[in-house]
């Protein structure tokens, strides 16, 4: 009668856990080699490097008996060397139902899921800016962070869409809370498809650390051909100590060839009207060419190539600078 009532009580806890443990698990990872070659204006920028940017992502997906979606991502950047570094890029959990989406945790700023801009065509958006200075390289979207905050999207409703996510520093003395919203709007267009999406931030500081971004655009997606025109502002500073106002405007256009290849190519200027020197103001400039080739279902190659000329202005940390970058990249993922 013991053995009975024991393997009675293993049987009921058995069942007891098994209608808990119904989570999903996936483990997924990436893996990136580069090798860049620069020509610079800077001697100390010439030159030929290797690099490799590799992620690992774990995703946990469940269904409530409610009917919620509930997913939490545990997303690690697995670099333990070099530019990109080691450590957690994203983790958060999302929950979804008729209601919409709300993510909570470490995820980017709603403005980045609604951003547009010429780099989303392009594999490789390569960029050459002097890291002294603040103007943007791309006229999408811009200081969107991972930080942890609280996101919500709406459904999807006759193709309008609209998010909204606030960060909270806490109690630090001097305040950095962002808030960020976005909204887009997709139609059928002559058999492909119209995307239109704009979104905006701003983030509290000191006057001369408050940040602002705008930006805007529209992607037409016809058969094998798609492009992007896009248009970017971001400010730092207000008032009387706002220091930088800069604009950017880019286009873009990808071509799928078939057969696993494509080609790509964009431009963008981006100009400071505060950063102004004997009529010179900072700017930006940038060409790219790419070429994308699936080798073979979850690995890829792409040769990407930049032209780029930087002029400082008024940003005397930096240098007047011009050149080239090309760029080998072999992708694969698990």
């Amino acid at each position: 009668m013991r053995k009975l009532l024991l393997s009675s009580s293993a049987l009921v806890a058995a069942a007891s856990i098994s209608s808990y443990a119904v989570a999903d698990v996936s483990v997924t990872g990436g893996f990136e080699w580069r090798y860049t070659s620069v020509s610079s204006g800077i001697a100390a920028k010439d030159g030929t490097e290797f690099g490799t940017d590799n992620t690992v992502t774990i995703k946990f997906t469940n269904k409530t008996d409610n009917g919620l979606s509930l997913l939490a991502v545990h997303d690690i950047d697995s670099d333990g060397t070099g530019d990109d570094g080691a450590g957690n890029d994203e983790s958060y959990l999302q929950i979804s139902g008729g209601f919409g989406t709300v993510r909570l945790g470490e995820k980017d700023s709603i403005n980045e899921s609604f951003g547009i801009g010429e780099h989303d065509l392009i594999d490789e958006d390569l960029s050459a800016a002097p890291g002294s200075s603040s103007i943007v390289t791309t006229a999408g979207e811009a200081n969107s962070s991972d930080g942890n905050k609280l996101s919500y999207i709406t459904p999807s409703m006759g193709g309008f869409q609209a998010g909204y996510s606030i960060a909270d520093s806490g109690t630090a003395t001097q305040s950095t809370d962002q808030t960020a919203m976005g909204v887009s709007y997709t139609m059928p267009m002559a058999g492909g498809s119209l995307m239109l999406r704009y979104n905006k931030e701003a983030t509290d500081g000191a006057a001369a650390d408050e940040t602002e971004a705008s930006n805007y655009g529209a992607k037409l997606t016809m058969g094998a051909a798609s492009i992007i025109v896009a248009h970017g502002e971001s400010t730092i500073g207000a008032g009387t100590a706002q220091t930088d106002d800069v604009a950017a405007n880019g286009v873009s256009v990808r071509y799928n060839l078939g057969g696993g290849m494509s080609v790509g190519a964009s431009t963008v200027t981006a100009e400071d009207d505060k950063d102004v020197s004997a009529g010179i103001n900072e700017k930006y400039t940038a060409n790219i060419a790419e070429v994308s080739y699936t080798i073979a279902p979850g690995l890829s190659a792409k040769l990407t190539y930049l032209d780029y000329d930087y002029k400082r202005g008024l940003e005397t940390e930096s240098t007047d600078d011009s050149g080239s970058k090309t760029q080998l990249t072999i992708s694969a993922s698990f």
